[in-house]
């Protein structure tokens, strides 16, 4: 007999975070499920954790692998998975008692290829209650086309689209088989976007469960979303072009001003790291020019519409379209535009 629900897990380095994690799924209202731990090569005692679980609970299956970064381990969780739905956790976050209850009754309900949730972030005692600026309930595939297709990719306010988190949906596994959907696994950071992109735009229905505040997501300062990495850059690119293969001669929607919104939202994003990476100065002013003047970000100002921000964010901006390097860098220094610059 096959579970309704898989759930998979990434595990790397997180024994301190791994029980909190294991145990909010186990304490479900809904139990019909099996959970797929991925060990991604830990080098702590996470594996051992894993151990220990699957000894003690039979719909928990391990698979000891060598490092291949999260979205690899997701699609290794996508081959294992023998349920009608599948959802994907990580494992520094932890989920609310009556998540999958209410997550697999509407999809059951309704034969959904995808439902949703919304999720609060967590921070030691702090809590933030988020939530998508989108209608909640069902959408039919027209509903989807004429509501979703313009922030399938980007908002137009720079904010990624609904499915940024992959991890507050539940998806139907035949439906991202049928339409061979995975994630690309040689791509190591914003995993989810591209992928909850292309889940969207294939979906036959959606229906999102607003308000309905069940995954906590964990803000780690430390974690690998939140620290400057030189590699980053390179798979942001990767993903810009990910995007133009994948949606830009699609006939039903034109989607190349969310293509240029993400590739600023990724400039944007990668000039703000800059400051906080441990450089001297005249090295952060180089790496500034280098990716004020690649291609990519130039042509993202061809007939390109200012989208609706703040003013601080507009100069920002309009800086990087006239590539005023040093005139940036002083603006950046300035209290005042370091969070703008990193949010977007």
């Amino acid at each position: 007999m096959f579970p309704k629900v898989s759930l998979v897990i990434p595990v790397y380095n997180v024994e301190k975070y791994l029980h909190r994690c294991v145990d909010s799924i186990l304490n479900q209202t809904f139990q019909d499920f099996e959970i797929i731990l991925i060990n991604d090569g830990s080098q702590d005692k996470s594996g051992e954790i894993c151990d220990e679980y699957a000894k003690k609970d039979k719909r928990i299956k391990v698979l000891h692998k060598k490092n291949a970064r999260v979205s690899a381990a997701r699609n290794d969780g996508l081959k294992m998975a023998k349920g009608k739905y599948i959802g994907f956790i990580d494992s520094d976050d932890w989920i609310e008692p009556e998540m999958y209850q209410e997550m697999y009754n509407k999809a059951n309900e309704l034969n959904l290829d995808i439902v949703m949730c919304d999720y609060k972030k967590r921070l030691e005692d702090y809590e933030n209650r988020r939530t998508q600026p989108i209608r909640g309930g069902f959408y039919s595939k027209e509903d989807i086309k004429n509501e979703l297709f313009k922030c399938l990719i980007m908002f137009d306010h720079i904010e990624f689209p609904p499915t940024i988190s992959n991890c507050v949906c539940l998806l139907s596994l035949e439906f991202l088989r049928k339409n061979n959907l995975y994630y690309d696994e040689d791509i190591h950071y914003c995993e989810d976007s591209i992928f909850g992109s292309k889940v969207m735009y294939h979906a036959t229905n959606f229906y999102y469960l607003k308000d309905r505040h069940y995954y906590n997501y964990f803000y780690n300062p430390n974690s690998t979303t939140n620290t400057y990495n030189e590699k980053k850059w390179n798979n942001y690119l990767k993903i810009n072009e990910r995007l133009i293969k994948y949606f830009g001669k699609t006939s039903e929607f034109d989607f190349s001003r969310q293509i240029k919104i993400n590739m600023l939202y990724f400039t944007l994003n990668m000039l703000g790291q800059i400051n906080f990476s441990a450089r001297k100065n005249e090295e952060k002013l180089y790496m500034i020019k280098e990716i004020m003047y690649h291609p990519n970000v130039t042509n993202i100002f061809k007939n390109f519409k200012l989208p609706n921000i703040s003013w601080r964010g507009k100069v920002i901006i309009l800086l990087i379209k006239f590539k005023m390097v040093r005139l940036y860098f002083f603006l950046v220094l300035d209290k005042r535009y370091k969070q703008e610059l990193i949010s977007g």
